[in-house]
């Protein structure tokens, strides 16, 4: 039995349009890595949710001691561990506080042990 070449053609077609669909289904479903790009010592911009700023969590603003330090620390701990964003609230500027986990441990209270150890 020989295969008509147009129904091959069609299914060319089909194949061709269903592989963005499974690279699709792949975001919807969670499986991309997200990312995330420290702003300042508690606050961060991710891939999934935007600004984030860390409840009940303060850092050293531009221009004070250990600015960078606290980027730093920030930066490490997103990078290192799985991280579980919690939305508490919108902020003024539109983007969201949340409570941070990372390795299941509050990030917030990682960065108050941060400082008081100093």
């Amino acid at each position: 039995m020989q295969i008509p070449l147009f129904a091959v053609i069609i299914l060319l077609i089909l194949l061709f349009l269903l592989i963005p669909a499974f690279r699709l289904r792949g975001r919807i479903m969670g499986e991309e890595k997200e990312t995330f790009v420290v702003i300042d010592g508690s606050t961060f911009w991710s891939s999934r949710w935007g600004k984030v700023k860390i409840y009940e969590a303060e850092s050293p603003q531009e221009g004070e001691p250990e600015y960078e330090e606290a980027k730093r620390f920030l930066s490490d701990m997103l990078s290192s561990r799985s991280v579980k964003i919690i939305p508490i609230r919108k902020d003024r500027e539109g983007g969201i506080v949340a409570k941070v986990l990372v390795g299941g441990e509050d990030l917030a209270e990682k960065i108050r042990k941060r400082i008081e150890g100093r």
